[in-house]
């Protein structure tokens, strides 16, 4: 009895410290965050009967609290979110930001604007409401035939939110007038300027949880596991289309008022569940008011700092920057190893075809596009072809490092698909694109300018701590495949959030490098062109030569154990030289996306299975891709031209997810 009793007030004392705790904190913040300090009758006749000649009362009415009240509401929404997703899902990892719904959301919302639809209407919550679902769908889609494996539909939410982005920067980019104010609302801005979007979100809640608490006994029944809940009558398939759909409504509804707002919907639940919540309400009642509590923080910690040189700190960015950390602590305390793993549903078939008959039709036809990019174009008086030294001057630098760039980071997805043993990861997901762009992008910010070879040795820095930072992180786990990858996702999302504070700034330097940070080919020289074709020969190089243990490491960590392998030490060089190509590839061209997750894919669909023969077609497939990008990035829409990143990211990214669909 004693022993039962001390079990049913632990977590009572657990809460009442945190409110404790919580509280004092967010009186601190308040104090410092308040614009104006008003003395205790002022305040009372602010509360009671407000003076509106007094434009302190006006500016605390009208923006200050409608903000902190969109930062509780908000909060609360996504954290509910979050939480019926995990529930539904049984997936400790999954959130609005995790599984795509945020990134299609905003993909729909900016569809909205550049199509007219006045802000804050019904039209604009529906079209982002219908981006959000679009993007769940793909989730689902991808994850369908690997039995909706947690890791799987972390990856297959991690492919559709850059493909969704990819889109969405092409749109933003036919669009510049609106570049900065769209960056500023995408990375979740909580400036308002009346209570109207409050009221919207507090009834969209309560009836959200009045449906929740409707469908209670159901979803309580998923506690117990699908079977055991069909067995009593419960519908599981509607149940979580329901709740699913309840989920992507709150998370439309939020980004289409504020923007994307990262990690509270994956941090909140957690730590519901830390603080002892085991039943479902009442992980959803306390999910809700940790959520509120924590955007409420963050918004608070950064008001004081929002508007120094006219510039304006997102704090959905924010969030994300802080969520970031909270999920590779929760990475290093927790185990997802064998909840984890792929749940095959169908049995792989094999196809193989010639490999000699492959590389040669792949390499004429990368001789035949790049013999198209380099003489073929278009000029004010059309299409032509032209062999004028001057022209092709131009040229040959970005056809160059174009098919290098393609074949290192083919290599680098290969690599990375075979040594976590999963055809959705990619050296994107790692985060050393975004380690080597974010250097670039501080120098910039803190108005630096700095030369060709001081930004490879600035990208090369940036990238290399990224490289330590994921290493240590997975060094516990022997660098097991699941924690590389969630690592990579947790250090991509806290470099991401970086990137938007730092685009939404809305300095000109910061600006220029958009088109770069989009993966263009424009400031690629010959030098930079011999420097990454000797970094491919080497790198790529060290790789064939260790096909061998790529082949090993794809039969599984027991297969690999079993005859003999260091799978600790082989994964760790490995990586290595995976970050190497990734990293010398960004550093020239720009960080670039789907490059090196779809190269590998279109490799297999070929028929080619084994590392050697991967390898050497992935290499081929990926310097077509990236050549055919640039050419039709600079010419399709001339004069305009787009970054071959971009436009191998929209274009491929499409291809992938049909290759996906397709089982391949």
């Amino acid at each position: 009895m004693q022993l039962t009793a001390h079990r049913d007030t632990a977590p009572f004392g657990k809460m009442a410290l945190f409110v404790f705790v919580s509280a004092f904190a967010l009186i601190w913040l308040f104090q410092n965050a308040v614009p104006y300090r008003l003395s205790f009758s002022e305040w009372q006749t602010y509360f009671f009967s407000r003076d509106d000649s007094d434009y302190r009362q006006l500016i605390l009415h009208f923006t200050f609290f409608p903000r902190l009240s969109m930062a509780l509401l908000c909060g609360a929404a996504l954290a509910i979110a979050g939480c019926l997703m995990q529930h539904l899902l049984q997936n400790p990892l999954a959130s609005p930001t995790t599984l795509g719904v945020a990134a299609g959301a905003e993909l729909g919302m900016t569809t909205s604007l550049l199509a007219g639809v006045v802000g804050g209407s019904v039209i604009q919550y529906a079209y982002a409401f219908g981006g959000g679902m679009i993007a769940a769908s793909l989730v689902f889609l991808l994850t369908a035939k690997r039995g909706f494996a947690p890791l799987q539909m972390v990856l297959a939410g991690m492919v559709v939110t850059l493909f969704l982005g990819a889109t969405n920067m092409m749109l933003v980019m036919l669009n510049e007038q609106q570049l900065t104010s769209l960056f500023v609302w995408g990375a979740g801005a909580l400036a308002q300027q009346g209570w109207d979007n409050s009221v919207l979100l507090l009834w969209v809640l309560a009836v959200v949880l009045a449906l929740v608490l409707l469908m209670l006994r159901p979803l309580s029944a998923l506690e117990l596991g699908s079977e055991v809940a069909e067995s009593a009558g419960v519908n599981v398939a509607r149940i979580r289309v329901f709740g699913l759909g309840l989920s992507v409504v709150i998370t439309s509804i939020v980004v289409a008022t504020v923007g994307v707002i990262g990690f509270v919907g994956l941090v909140a639940p957690t730590i519901a569940k830390m603080l002892g919540a085991r039943k479902f309400v009442q992980r959803v009642l306390l999910s809700g008011g940790v959520g509120a509590l924590l955007l409420l923080t963050a918004d608070l910690i950064i008001q004081p700092f929002s508007g120094v040189s006219s510039e304006l700190l997102p704090t959905g960015a924010m969030t994300a920057l802080f969520g970031a950390p909270c999920l590779l602590w929760l990475l290093t305390k927790q185990k997802f190893a064998s909840s984890f793993k792929a749940e095959e549903v169908t049995n792989k078939v094999y196809n193989p075809k010639p490999f000699a008959s492959v590389v040669w039709c792949l390499t004429l036809l990368l001789a035949i596009v790049t013999t198209l990019a380099l003489l073929l174009g278009r000029t004010q008086i059309g299409w032509g072809f032209s062999t004028d030294l001057s022209i092709l001057d131009l040229r040959t630098p970005r056809v160059l490092g174009a098919i290098f760039a393609g074949c290192g980071l083919a290599l680098a997805g290969t690599m990375v698909q075979r040594i976590t043993v999963n055809p959705m990861a990619s050296p994107e997901v790692m985060g050393i694109s975004s380690g080597a762009a974010l250097a670039l992008v501080l120098c910039a910010w803190f108005g630096f300018t700095p030369t060709r070879i001081e930004q490879i040795l600035y990208g090369g820095v940036g990238a290399a701590l990224v490289m330590i930072v994921i290493l240590q992180f997975s060094k516990r786990s022997n660098y097991a495949p699941s924690q590389l990858l969630l690592t990579g996702i947790a250090v991509s999302a806290a470099l991401d959030a970086i990137l938007r504070v730092a685009l939404s700034s809305g300095q000109d330097n910061v600006q220029a490098l958009l088109t770069w940070l989009s993966g263009s080919t424009y400031l690629a020289s010959y030098n930079d062109v011999l420097a990454l074709g000797l970094g491919i020969v080497v790198f790529g190089g060290a790789t064939y030569a260790a096909s061998r243990w790529l082949d090993i490491l794809n039969l599984g960590q027991v297969s690999a154990v079993s005859v003999g392998v260091n799978t600790k030490q082989t994964r760790l060089f490995l990586l290595v030289m995976a970050s190497l190509l990734t990293a010398l590839s960004t550093l020239v061209i720009g960080p670039l996306s789907f490059v090196g997750l779809l190269a590998p894919h279109i490799a297999r669909a070929l028929g080619q299975y084994n590392a050697k023969n991967q390898l050497v077609v992935a290499c081929l497939v990926g310097s077509i891709l990236m050549v055919s990008a640039d050419w039709l990035g600079r010419t399709i829409w001339f004069p305009w031209q787009f970054p071959a990143g971009l436009m191998a990211s929209v274009v491929g990214g499409a291809y992938f997810l049909l290759l996906l669909r397709k089982g391949n």
